[in-house]
């Protein structure tokens, strides 16, 4: 979508899952590159936001821009990787996904995308019931709200999300498998996933 830049956050460090996240497998691709083709159906430009001690790993299995969290704010999780992204980028809309979600589709993407217009600061996945602040949309005049935060140390997305106008998007707006949204934080939560 025009006006539109893909983020792919995998700068946590992984400590219950035992290595990275985003070079584990699913059917032989990793789930870094899962994120990716699924941003790639709605996005002009992406951007890998990794820890600095994974950034030359990245580099050497894919071709997309790989940077690491401003400096000043490196260490303050997501909404540090979406401000940065913001500063990289020109686009009106940010489209966040995380790294770890190896059953998200390209089709979801393109859903979800279609909910993102000028009314909104944020379009937030909240499929049966749970709000996903890292699987969504945000608008380019949030950047010094994020700023702000970050600022003040207060890295939480629901931080961000109480002073937006967020539309959520449920089962009710398009229907989606639960396994699509699921986060994977143990080895043993996919069937056939090899690290």
């Amino acid at each position: 979508m025009k006006g539109m830049t893909g983020v792919v956050l995998a700068g946590g460090q992984s400590r219950r899952f035992g290595s990275p996240k985003a070079f584990a497998k699913l059917n032989g691709t990793y789930f870094f590159e899962i994120a990716v083709e699924a941003l790639r159906a709605v996005v002009e430009d992406i951007y890998i936001v990794s820890h600095p001690s994974l950034v030359d790993c990245f580099r050497q299995h894919t071709a997309e821009k790989v940077i690491m969290d401003e400096e000043r704010y490196r260490g303050q999780g997501p909404l540090a990787g979406i401000y940065t992204v913001m500063k990289e980028s020109r686009t009106e809309w940010i489209f966040v996904l995380p790294c770890d979600m190896p059953y998200m589709r390209p089709e979801v993407a393109v859903k979800l995308a279609q909910y993102a217009n000028e009314k909104f600061d944020a379009v937030i996945c909240a499929h049966f019931g749970r709000i996903q602040p890292l699987v969504g949309m945000y608008h380019r005049r949030t950047f010094a709200q994020i700023e702000k935060l970050l600022q003040a140390k207060d890295n939480r997305m629901k931080s961000l999300l109480d002073r937006c106008h967020v539309r959520y998007v449920t089962e009710q707006d398009f229907w989606e498998d639960e396994i699509v949204f699921r986060n994977v934080n143990m080895p043993n939560e996919y069937g056939d996933i090899v690290t």
